[in-house]
């Protein structure tokens, strides 16, 4: 089965029952099958081929929710693109995943101009749409076809597209539902932006068991979100380590009450979890916290780990279901527990590769012996170790790969941008704790003379081409750039160099 026949399962099953709900209304699991059938028919008679690209720029709601499932059934392959994007780099994705149609809404079409892509305009035709049949497609699509493109940080300068097939994307899906204990009672929220990897778990897992889905609409302040997720009797919440210190760091500056009453699990992931923030949410809530990790690449989650009281140290946990897991040093040997080394993961359900590009898809999926069997691997460049206890201990990142409010970030990204500007002549991008303790990301830059650029001139520049989570929050001028005695730039001389607010 594909995630399409698991969702129409779930609306033979339970037809009635709220399959998504956002701000402003929701959809049955009748009503969401039939609305995306619609769409896939339309799709199909506008002549949308298997396997072909599709373009998603949609508002966050319903919509959003209808057309990635409509596109699955009339067997294309979406292309998420967030509108909060800059503009530039939507215009990279469609020009990189050459989409042959894009599904979209009247004020975002008009944003894209002149781009050279067939839009269905979801507002403005939806006349069309609504005439297509209710039925389901013929055809559905085969396990290894590719089912979405999603596009994360480059460290080339570019992003760049990670291939999921459909058998992956369903098994995400059942192994995410089973990893959440999800059942048809649940109630889980769409935090995740739909370029965010966790986004199709958030969407498809609980669709597979005829759960409701909570889409997140604005982006919301602490109390707001507190408000929200028990207003729709939220039972699973699903956040990164950055939003759940969001969450307790209100509670315990106000004084107020964490308590949301049908909550039952909090899941971590996206980021590392600090043994400190785990603490605090206990100190707080006596809802489990369940610490999750899994890279784009490897579509499920990888390592987990169910902490249910104080831990002594918040760790990635060991591996689940069908994963396999290796810790292997610079040769790809295994190294002894306890002892540093790459962390390397074989699953079923991996991605295909990285669109366009057969060089960087075969430096991280690798062929490797290891005890006599030949596996294909996922080279993480995480650095973790293994605990007496068995569970991975994550150290970080043995390239410059980091995470910022759960976004996986090269830094090296950023700093093509900032040397594309006329007055910049180098520039290093670090990740420094501000005074408060929050991960930020500052920009170290050399001027090709005068006095160089102001700082909301810089973040202007930055934001013109990046996602907002990339644009450093703090910029420092300098005359020169730290080297080591060997030559090479001395990042530690700067990670320790700032500190300011």
């Amino acid at each position: 089965m594909t995630v399409v026949e698991l969702v129409a399962r779930s609306a033979d099953q339970h037809p009635e029952r709220t399959a998504v709900s956002w701000e402003h209304g929701s959809l049955s699991y009748r009503e969401l099958n039939d609305r995306a059938n619609r769409l896939a028919n339309t799709l199909s008679e506008r002549g949308l081929t298997h396997g072909a690209p599709v373009g998603v720029y949609t508002h966050r709601g319903a919509d959003m929710i209808v057309a990635l499932l409509g596109i699955l059934k009339a067997g294309g392959a979406c292309v998420p693109l967030d509108p909060q994007y800059p503009d530039e780099r939507i215009r990279f994705m469609i020009d990189d995943a050459r989409p042959s149609m894009l599904v979209t809404h009247g004020d975002l079409d008009d944003r894209l101009g002149g781009v050279p892509v067939r839009r269905l305009v979801l507002d403005r035709q939806a006349g069309e749409i609504g005439r297509a049949s209710a039925a389901d497609p013929a055809v559905a699509p085969p396990p290894t076809q590719l089912a979405y493109v999603l596009y994360t940080s480059g460290s080339t300068g570019v992003p760049k597209g990670v291939e999921i097939e459909h058998h992956a994307l369903r098994d995400n899906a059942i192994k995410t539902a089973r990893l959440h204990d999800l059942s048809a009672d649940d109630v889980m929220l769409q935090f995740a932006s739909l370029s965010f990897a966790s986004s199709m778990g958030q969407i498809f897992a609980p669709l597979s068991v005829g759960a409701e889905v909570v889409v997140r609409g604005r982006q919301y302040s602490a109390a707001g979100l507190l408000d929200y997720v028990r207003a729709r009797d939220v039972t699973v919440l699903w956040l990164t380590p950055s939003m759940i210190n969001y969450l307790v760091r209100h509670a315990e500056t106000s004084s107020v009450a964490l308590a949301i009453p049908r909550l039952r699990l909090l899941r971590s992931g996206g980021e590392a979890l600090t043994t400190s923030l785990a603490r605090r949410w206990f100190a707080l809530s006596d809802v489990p916290l369940l610490n999750v990790y899994g890279p784009t690449e490897a579509v499920q989650d990888v390592t987990a780990c169910l902490l249910g009281e104080p831990p002594l140290v918040a760790t990635i946990g060991r591996p689940i279901f069908d994963v396999e897991v290796f810790v292997l040093d610079d040769s790809r040997e295994p190294v002894e527990p306890g002892t540093p080394g790459e962390l390397y993961f074989s699953t079923p359900g991996m991605a295909r590769g990285y669109l366009n590009q057969p060089g960087l898809t075969s430096e991280r999926f690798v062929d490797v012996v290891i005890s006599g069997r030949a596996l294909r691997l996922y080279r993480t460049g995480d650095l973790v170790r293994m605990l007496d206890s068995g569970e991975l201990e994550y150290l970080g990142r043995r390239d410059r790969q980091v995470k910022v409010q759960g976004h996986r970030i090269e830094l090296g990204e950023i700093e093509e941008r900032l040397t594309r500007h006329p007055a910049i002549t180098a520039a290093v991008v670090v990740l420094s704790p501000s005074a408060s303790g929050e991960a930020r990301l500052v920009a170290y830059c050399m001027w090709s003379g005068g006095p160089g650029v102001r700082e909301p001139d810089l973040m202007r520049w930055c934001a013109t081409a990046l996602p907002a989570a990339m644009v450093p929050t703090r910029f420092v001028g300098v005359d020169t750039l730290p080297l080591t005695v060997n030559g090479k730039l001395d990042r530690r001389t700067l990670d320790s160099a700032d500190s300011g607010p």
